[in-house]
């Protein structure tokens, strides 16, 4: 019997800015100016948000989270990020066996 599933991908605000993201993590500089310049572009929340996967199967969701993304929109995010999959098949995974 196949599994019926339904994916949503929504963005939530980001907690930290750039700059504070830049500092905690030790990412090289120029990071956090690199951000600014993708968030001039962005469609809505796109340039700095925490990314959401929510997957439902045969009644039960999994979810899976992205924090400190930066992305013009949702298409640049799924064509573009080496996440996406990985997030996905954890959503998916989690509602299935959930």
């Amino acid at each position: 019997m196949a599994t019926k599933f339904s994916l949503t991908l929504t963005t939530q605000p980001e907690e930290e800015s750039p700059e504070q993201s830049e500092r905690r993590t030790g990412s090289a500089p120029g990071y956090a100016k690199a951000v600014r310049e993708v968030m001039e572009t962005a469609e809505g929340r796109w340039g700095w948000c925490t990314v959401k996967i929510a997957v439902k199967a045969n009644g039960k969701e999994g979810t899976a989270y992205l924090g400190n993304c930066s992305y013009k929109n949702a298409e640049d995010f799924v064509k573009t990020s080496d996440y996406f999959q990985q997030m996905v098949e954890e959503a998916l995974t989690e509602a299935i066996s959930g």
